[in-house]
């Protein structure tokens, strides 16, 4: 595909076939050697790669920056099996393995986080340092709203099959699981851009994954992380609030903990800036000695 030349760094958009699906994913490279490798994971509702083209750029100008559209989300295919976490982790192992990426950093948001906790605890001899912000790791932190709405998709199985990709979909999975104040500090551009990537997950991937969520508990998968960690999050964040992402901090030994004020859900799209203020030191540190890993289970 065409690329994007800044001054310091060359931009693209780009898709390979992984596991004989079609993977999408955007990269930025500086113009000079790079610093190493990061991957950028975005989250669930209404998201896909283009949450990064605000952070893309800087992170562009010092690493080999990836951003994949996790399948069945954004311009990538469906897994072949039924979408889980396991799925996405196995994704993003084969798409390193793809790009030639041994080692590298591994950012993720949201759901992405969640994919990010559990690749990290998989395959610790992969990260060299993992940044997290607002990742769903357990069930219980999710609105209540949340909740009873997979309760009541459980009640009617039917009910996927009546919601349309129109507004009523909107509605269902944002304005219900209690997002609005998650979205009300985003530009109008993306705002619309929210929009129409919920409108293009297919209905299975949203069910399958929110049903995960609902029973979800990684605590103790990170209390045994072992790579250096950074947990970020939005003082006004609705969908995981800030204080269970101080409480993974305390979880994961020796993490950092940082929260962005006046930010909610979408930090990194509403406040890249201060994002990266955070992210950028934490990648640049020179890193520990690794701790000696406990073997996760596979």
């Amino acid at each position: 595909m065409a690329e994007q030349a800044g001054s310091s760094y060359t931009y693209r958009e780009r898709k390979l076939e992984i596991g004989g699906r079609r993977a999408y994913f955007r990269e930025a490279q500086p113009a000079k050697r790079a610093k190493g490798a990061v991957i950028l994971l975005h989250g669930w509702i209404g998201t896909s790669s283009w949450m990064f083209r605000h952070i893309l750029p800087q992170l562009g100008r010092r690493y080999h920056t990836v951003a994949p559209d996790l399948p069945g989300f954004g311009r990538s295919q469906t897994l072949d099996d039924a979408p889980s976490i396991d799925g996405y982790v196995e994704f993003v192992r084969a798409l390193a393995d793809e790009l030639g990426f041994d080692r590298f950093h591994l950012v993720g948001v949201s759901v992405g986080g969640t994919v990010a906790l559990s690749f990290a605890h998989r395959y610790p001899e992969r990260v060299v340092k993992l940044a997290v912000q607002g990742p769903v790791y357990r069930g219980g932190d999710l609105p209540a709203r949340f909740r009873i709405l997979w309760d009541l998709v459980g009640r009617l199985p039917i009910l996927p099959d009546l919601i349309p990709k129109s507004p009523i979909k909107w509605w269902f999975f944002v304005r219900r699981l209690d997002m609005g104040r998650d979205t009300r500090h985003l530009s109008p551009a993306d705002r619309r851009q929210l929009a129409r990537d919920i409108l293009r997950v297919p209905n299975e991937t949203l069910l399958e994954v929110g049903r995960e969520l609902l029973h979800i508990d990684l605590s103790d998968m990170a209390r045994r992380i072992c790579v250096p960690t950074l947990v970020l999050d939005g003082h006004e964040a609705r969908m995981i609030p800030a204080s269970a992402s101080r409480h993974l901090s305390k979880l994961v030994p020796g993490a950092k903990c940082y929260i962005i004020p006046d930010a909610g859900h979408n930090a990194a799209i509403e406040k890249p800036q201060e994002f990266l203020d955070a992210l950028l030191p934490f990648l640049q540190e020179r890193p520990r000695r690794p701790r000696r890993a406990t073997p996760a289970a596979r």
